[in-house]
């Protein structure tokens, strides 16, 4: 098993958008987050180009992930939450590379690991994406607009996962994979997928 109960909690969450907008607008960091745009409220000064996208306004996606994961019972020393995608990615591949025995998430590029219900499969949708995930680790704390979706099912040909601000609402997306289950690039018009935090089996 993922993430205990992930799948479900994405699920249910569907219809939670305003919820979790509410407390993303109550967090201290009043910083643009990563992958999406200024809260309205916030700012209205219109984001750099790389961050125009299907995920903008207003800035709630990391804060949905972080949701999924609190729910999931994910302790925030495993998972922080954040409003921003690259913290919490940051913080994963950290404590992957200082403590990979301990880890509740390791990390794969798409091409290696086929996702399972309870992953993320994210994202770089900036203007020079990474061309491996290690790459973050040279450059960790420092801005990088990331989107992260949770995997809610797989089968043949096709990765479901759940994703926040998609459009301004939760969505349930599908994927193409191959026959190994390993998620497809994206098409060139597209952010390219760079990375698969799968989650470990705990107990």
């Amino acid at each position: 098993m993922a993430v205990p109960g992930g799948a479900d909690v994405a699920r249910r969450l569907l219809d939670q958008r305003s919820t979790i907008a509410a407390a993303l607008a109550q967090q201290s960091n009043t910083g643009v987050p990563d992958g999406d745009s200024p809260v309205r409220a916030a700012s209205t000064t219109t984001p750099p180009p790389e961050d125009i996208s299907l995920y903008a306004y207003p800035a709630w996606s990391a804060a949905f992930i972080s949701a999924v994961a609190r729910r999931a019972g994910v302790p925030e020393s495993d998972f922080p939450s954040s409003s921003r995608h690259t913290r919490y990615i940051d913080a994963v591949l950290v404590r992957a590379i200082t403590d990979p025995q301990g880890v509740r998430f390791r990390p794969y590029a798409p091409e290696e690991r086929a996702p399972r219900p309870g992953d993320l499969l994210c994202a770089d949708r900036s203007a020079v994406p990474l061309a491996h995930w290690s790459m973050r680790l040279t450059e960790v704390g420092q801005s990088r607009p990331m989107h992260c979706d949770v995997v809610v099912r797989h089968g043949p040909g096709v990765v479901e996962a759940v994703g926040g601000n998609v459009q301004e609402i939760v969505a349930l997306r599908r994927f193409p994979s191959d026959a190994a289950g390993r998620v497809l690039p994206a098409p060139p018009v597209q952010p390219p997928f760079v990375l698969v935090l799968v989650a470990q089996d705990q107990g």
